[in-house]
């Protein structure tokens, strides 16, 4: 008998293709990264999750029917996710010439590396799927798909700088006249009169504190404070515009104490204290910083 003629089960495949394009769905919003943002965007992530599904369910309903050259390409053809990071990231470097806050390079390489790593899972998660369904049946195959769906979810959650670091608000206040504070932390020199009055009367601060060294090394990376002020603008508005640097919101480290402390200072448009921390603890802990080392000597001292 020809290999034509064999008769084929669609169900796993089709199963597996829901089960991977739902995983891509439900995690196809703006959230933390803010993007995408526009129509066009979330059709070109839409289009790579139908095809992440696609090749992923498809696998083993080729295997089965003998269509070798088929399952081929399709492994070939899912090789070629390789290249969503780096689109991802050229737009993301594009975008950042256009807003006021920047989020950083290490928040837009971790953004690119979750864009493709998720197609990956809608992948892996049709191919588990229609593996389920092809052994125990479509109402089996249903329950492990939602199964996949989760545990995909669970897997791809990454830490939040709220798991790690404290933070509580603080003083803005100047000494020596124009030298801005945060609580303890110095921020830096406002010399025109009148956005001193504006950081006294408007501006909002905040002290974040590491509960662990894993915490300090966390904010000891530049990438991380970045996208944690850049988060902190997204979330409360920043009354700032080109030409105007003393308005830029900031996240420095305590000098030269080096405490180990971070302050942030930010003149908002919605001047609400409770969203700006939940922005704060709700930043993405990156890539960049995950593995980063270097502590302050006063943390050292305290845990020995």
């Amino acid at each position: 008998m020809s290999s034509s003629s064999i008769s084929i089960n669609w169900t796993p495949m089709i199963v597996g293709f829901l089960a991977g394009l739902i995983s891509r769905i439900i995690s196809l919003k703006s959230g933390n990264t803010h993007y995408p943002g526009y129509p066009s965007g979330y059709i070109s992530q839409l289009a790579l999750a139908v095809i992440a599904a696609m090749i992923g369910s498809s696998v083993l309903t080729s295997l089965v029917g003998k269509q070798f050259t088929a399952a081929t390409f399709l492994t070939l053809a899912a090789t070629q996710f390789r290249d969503v990071r780096n689109t991802e990231r050229t737009t993301l470097s594009q975008e950042e010439k256009l807003i006021l806050v920047s989020r950083g390079p290490g928040y837009i390489e971790g953004i690119a590396i979750t864009y493709e790593a998720r197609n990956y899972l809608a992948m892996l998660v049709a191919l588990l799927t229609s593996a389920i369904t092809l052994v125990g049946g479509l109402i089996i195959g249903i329950i492990g798909g939602v199964i996949m769906i989760v545990i995909g979810e669970i897997f791809m959650s990454g830490g939040r700088v709220g798991d790690i670091i404290d933070v509580e608000p603080a003083k803005i206040w100047f000494d020596k006249g124009t030298l801005l504070y945060v609580g303890e932390v110095m921020m830096m020199e406002v010399g025109l009169p009148h956005p001193r009055e504006r950081y006294e009367k408007e501006g909002l601060g905040v002290i974040l504190t590491p509960k662990n060294q894993r915490g300090q090394a966390v904010l000891w990376n530049i990438s991380q404070r970045q996208a944690i002020t850049y988060e902190a603008a997204a979330a409360v508005g920043v009354q700032k515009d080109i030409g105007y640097p003393e308005q830029t919101p900031l996240c420095r480290m305590a000098m030269p104490a080096a405490s180990g402390k971070a302050g942030l200072s930010i003149l908002p448009v919605e001047r609400n204290m409770d969203k700006l921390i939940r922005a704060v603890k709700r930043t993405p802990i990156l890539e960049a910083s995950k593995w980063n080392r270097i502590t302050s000597p006063v943390i050292n001292r305290e845990e020995m």
